[in-house]
Formats: structure tokens, sequence, C-alpha cells
């Protein structure tokens, strides 16, 4: 589901996900903003609303309409202060004060005109919920995504309180802390009480946030993802201890990561099972930054 999130069904590259599941309702494809889909099972008692990742051919999805405002979602939600790594970028915001400086209530100030804002994937997120909930006043309600997509679908089930189940997605806990979503120290009993888990491997830089500095493929494609530390569970296949793997900004695509978890017996030879999800307890992010 989280796969077809990126492909119209009406074109070559659509993944069949059987009988018992319709796409009963598409999600911005007449937009240039946030896109997915809902998927109803046969008898519509379950749901899963499946929000798409960013489109850029870097990250082996493509390009298309929805580039750009993926990019400035990226850079908001992803970054330290506004994806202002350093004096040769542009912000996406005016938080920023120089140094290694950021201005703490600015960003707060920021994150809350970004629930009013229609190129918040998170503020559009929140309406499709709403309106799910109405045309399945009783169906339980899931939420899946891949990168991006998983990462707006986190924060929106930990909101609303439904389970979600995110591929490849980078660390969205700053960002839930500046939305007013979690509070700003989180302890174990808090991550575990949260129905998200998000799943990914260590040779993906994005979902272990490495994926920055000048050198990075991110910083040169204009992306700012300076985020590792994430809300809920973290279930992490060792694809570099395991298989041998470097980090790659190739191994963050959902191909990728979908013949990771479908051979990672045979690729391991029997020494592993799938990892075990737990909370990031001591992940800290942007500790480099002063925020006043």
């Amino acid at each position: 589901m989280a796969l077809d999130c990126y492909v119209d069904p009406k074109r070559q590259g659509w993944v069949d996900i059987g009988d018992n599941w319709d796409v009963s309702t598409e999600i911005g494809w007449l937009e240039a903003g946030l896109r997915g889909y809902i998927f109803a099972s046969e008898d519509q008692k379950t749901i899963v609303i499946g929000i798409k990742g960013t489109s850029l051919k870097l990250f082996g999805t493509g390009g298309g309409p929805t580039g750009n405002n993926d990019k400035l979602n990226d850079n908001k939600m992803f970054s330290c202060c506004c994806g202002k790594v350093d004096r040769t970028w542009w912000g996406v915001c005016g938080c920023y004060m120089g140094g290694n400086s950021c201005n703490q209530q600015c960003l707060v100030d920021d994150a809350k005109k970004d629930l009013d804002e229609s190129e918040s994937y998170y503020a559009v997120g929140l309406k499709v919920v709403s309106a799910a909930k109405v045309l399945y006043p009783h169906a339980s309600i899931w939420l899946t995504g891949h990168s991006l997509g998983g990462s707006v679908a986190s924060l929106l089930g930990i909101r609303k309180g439904y389970p979600v189940f995110t591929y490849s997605s980078p660390g969205d806990v700053r960002y839930g802390q500046k939305v007013g979503l979690i509070k700003p120290h989180l302890k174990e009993s808090d991550l575990k009480k949260m129905p998200v888990w998000q799943f990914g491997h260590t040779g993906d830089p994005i979902y272990m946030g490495t994926c920055n500095g000048a050198t990075s493929t991110c910083y040169s494609a204009g992306y700012a993802m300076e985020t590792k530390c994430h809300l809920g569970r973290a279930c992490i296949y060792d694809t570099m201890t395991e298989l041998g793997w470097g980090q790659d900004i190739r191994g963050h695509t959902i191909f990728k990561f979908i013949n990771v978890v479908e051979n990672w017996y045979n690729m391991t030879k029997g020494r592993e099972e799938v990892p075990k999800c737990l909370p990031q307890t001591d992940c800290q992010d942007c500790v480099q930054w002063q925020y006043v």
C-alpha cells in the first residue's frame, strides 16, 4: 500500500494488493500537494490511509508535480532550523539567528502557522483523517506511508490514536515537539504508548539521520535531512552488519526496503529473525544547535 501511494492506479507500476481490498478514495491526485489513497477492506470494517512520500528521482520515486511541496515539507519537518544548513542556504522560515543559533519561539510559531497552511502535509492530513472518519464511521482506521509519507502518518496516528506502520521515514520527534503534539522530554513509557511502528534499515542514510553535511547527497540536492529520532518504536534491520552494506541513498527507496523484508531470512542465511521494535530512548537531534 505504501508503494502504491506513489502510483496512479491507472498507470504502470501499480502493485495488486489482493481482492480483499479496494482503493475506495484517492487523496490529492488533482493537486500538487499531499497525495495517497484510502484502502478499504471488502467488508469496510477496516480502512488504511496511505500517504505518498517525497517524489524525486534521487530517491527512486520519480519526480512529478508534488516535488516542490514535498521538498518544502521535508525541509520544515526534518531540519534543525528551517532548512538553514549553512550560510549558502535559503531557509524556509525566518528563525535562523546566525552561527548555530535558532529562535525557539519562532520555530513554535512557524509550526503553529503551518496548521493553517495548505502546503503543510500534516495540516492537510488532519483534514483527510477527519473526512475518512465521516466516510467510514464504523471502520477501524490504520495509517501507513514511506519516507515523508510515513512521518506524516505517524504524527496523524499519534494525534488521533490510530495505529501506524511506516517505512524508511526520517526522524519525526522534533517536528512532533514543534507542533505541540508531544512534550519536549520523552520517556521510554511515553514512546511505548504511541501506536507507531517505524521500520527501516541501517544502510538507509535518511532513516538513520546521516544524510547531511556538505558531502552528502541530500545536501547536494537541497534537502536538510538532519533528524534521526523516531516516535513510537523503531524496527531496524541491520543491513550494514549482517549483509555488509554501506550507507547509500539508493538504500532509501521503498523497492529496496521491500526486498530486504521479503528476503531477510535468505539474505542472512537464517542467522537473523525480524528485528525487535524498540523505543529510541537515548536519541537526541540537533545537539549542535543553540535554541534561544
